[in-house]
């Protein structure tokens, strides 16, 4: 079982910064970082591609805050609605912050007047580089321990302070690393734009499906928990942009 190790202020003069702070930034950086070379590579628009990621980012964080308030805390938002402003006390949910960061940067690229296969290639070069980026944040919620999951004497639990349980922000950055590996190892070769989202929806949807069922047990809502929602259409909307890509190979870069 794996130790637990408490997250711990870092003092730089007159603010302190935690650990989980710093990796988030890491990982927009290195996203950010990578997206921007992976455009050259690509030939696409750097700057069309900075601001892309920017919309992203802004989006993603919005979006995130708001549905987590929506599914998770719809309490909380009747009663503060002012909740709306304050990330701290409301929270972020992950899946949230995912499609409405796609959201958001599919708005930006129809807004820079650019065609379908052009828009692909960009959100192609954002699903390689986002595993990569996706892991340093959730490797700030395993120091975080933010993510308590079921209890368990697993090798692969931590020791909380109430006793081993899993943690789900580390077993979802421990799945990234395979997903870097794959899409590096695929990489060797053309692919058709659009192929590394749709294999990333295809992956990621069923994980988070398996995942949510590591969490304390709670009320699933319509049916399904929002975690088992989101990850069904994430998976359908993968499989069918891998179906559609299959359908049109000639879209490789």
């Amino acid at each position: 079982m794996l130790p637990y190790i408490p997250q711990h202020a870092i003092p730089i003069g007159p603010v302190s910064i935690y650990p989980f702070g710093i990796l988030v930034l890491a990982g927009i950086f290195t996203g950010v970082v990578m997206l921007r070379a992976r455009a050259g590579k690509l030939g696409l628009d750097r700057e069309i591609a900075m601001g892309f990621c920017a919309a992203l980012v802004l989006c993603g964080l919005i979006g995130s805050h708001l549905l987590r308030l929506v599914f998770f805390e719809p309490g909380l938002l009747w009663r503060h609605p002012a909740v709306l402003f304050n990330l701290r006390e409301g929270g972020i949910y992950s899946f949230g912050g995912l499609f409405a960061g796609l959201a958001g940067g599919w708005f930006y690229l129809r807004a820079q007047k650019l065609n379908a296969a052009r828009m692909w290639q960009y959100f192609d070069a954002l699903a390689f580089v986002f595993p990569f980026a996706w892991a340093l944040g959730r490797a700030g919620c395993a120091v975080a321990h933010d993510h308590p999951g079921i209890a368990s004497n697993s090798w692969l639990a931590v020791q909380f302070p109430g006793g081993g349980r899993y943690d789900l922000g580390l077993l979802e950055c421990l799945f990234m690393l395979p997903l870097m590996g794959l899409f590096l190892w695929l990489d060797r070769h053309p692919r058709p734009a659009g192929f590394y989202l749709g294999l990333f929806l295809t992956v990621y949807g069923p994980f988070r499906i398996w995942l949510d069922g590591l969490h304390e047990p709670g009320v699933a809502r319509f049916l399904l928990t929002p975690d088992q929602a989101w990850g069904l259409l994430a998976a359908a909307a993968g499989v069918a942009i891998l179906g559609m890509m299959l359908r049109r190979p000639h879209l490789s870069y």
